[in-house]
């Protein structure tokens, strides 16, 4: 015959110290789709719960001394901080790009106007 327990507290459902005592401990990832997220969804979190990915690349060793001791000079703090600082730049200079290619499609190909108190330096009648 199947025992029944019926509840009588306003914690119904909460977990006492003692039946957490009993549960067994069980991660995300052992639970896939059902229990949580996958292992692949927790990486893409990174530390701050914001979606992250991770970028790798193999490079030759001679490269590696270089950027280890350019990561001195600049204080970078390991590879993790020299990725990070080359793609911000690698970033930076496509943003530069793309903002003079907006110039360039705006004016259409013709020179855009100096901004105003500034000379072209040329000998222009004075």
């Amino acid at each position: 015959m199947a025992r029944t327990v019926q509840s009588t507290s306003s914690n119904e459902g909460a977990v006492t110290p003692k039946q957490a005592r009993r549960t067994p401990a069980t991660s995300a990832l052992s639970h896939g789709r059902r229990g949580g997220a996958t292992s692949a969804e927790i990486l893409e979190r990174g530390s701050a719960g914001a979606p992250s990915e991770v970028w790798q690349a193999r490079i030759g060793a001679e490269l590696a001394a270089q950027l280890r001791a350019d990561a001195q000079v600049l204080g970078l703090a390991g590879r993790t901080e020299i990725v990070k600082a080359a793609l911000e730049l690698i970033h930076r200079q496509a943003a530069e790009q793309r903002m003079a290619q907006s110039v360039d499609d705006f004016y259409g190909g013709a020179a855009p106007p100096l901004p105003l108190g500034v000379s072209d330096g040329g000998d222009g009648g004075s």
